[in-house]
């Protein structure tokens, strides 16, 4: 019988704010910030000091262009063509919007990294010329699950300027 672990707890939150990319992420209070690599703007956290395979990160880019309604057709041909690029990927769910302010497209699956599968929420913000990628990932299926109420918090009470 697998061990089980009592879930993860809230012991507070804490509101990363990026001014300069013009979003704010709620977080548990204890994760570990790692900064991206030169050439990215963004951030990761993760429960585990020294182990981004179970995080969540975010990350910002200037598009050279506004994206708009009517470019939602290319912009679900990228994304999906970015989902099937990924080794051994199995999406579990797949799932977009448009609003007057905002393009968003998403999705929950698996994938292979090496002999690792591991399993990813993505969520791609579009707004004017800005685009935001967020990923929630569990180092395993399983413990994506685990982490899932906070990737969830997370994900949902993201906060663009």
């Amino acid at each position: 019988m697998p061990e089980q672990r009592e879930p993860p707890r809230y012991v507070g939150m804490f509101k990363h704010l990026d001014k300069k990319g013009g979003f704010a992420l709620w977080l548990p209070t204890g994760w570990h910030r790692t900064d991206m690599a030169d050439g990215h703007h963004g951030v990761i956290y993760s429960p585990y000091p020294g182990d981004l395979n179970t995080c969540f990160s975010a990350e910002k880019k200037k598009l050279r262009y506004a994206v708009l309604e009517k470019d939602m057709p290319i912009l679900r041909e990228g994304f999906e063509a970015g989902l099937t690029s990924m080794p051994g990927v199995e999406v579990e769910s797949r799932d977009e919007s448009v609003t007057s302010t905002l393009i968003t497209l998403e999705a929950r699956f698996t994938f292979l990294e090496g002999e690792a599968r591991r399993k990813r929420w993505v969520r791609v913000v579009y707004w004017g010329d800005g685009q935001l990628i967020l990923i929630a990932q569990g180092a395993t299926p399983d413990e994506f699950d685990y982490w899932l109420p906070m990737f969830f918090n997370t994900m949902m009470t993201v906060e663009i300027y």
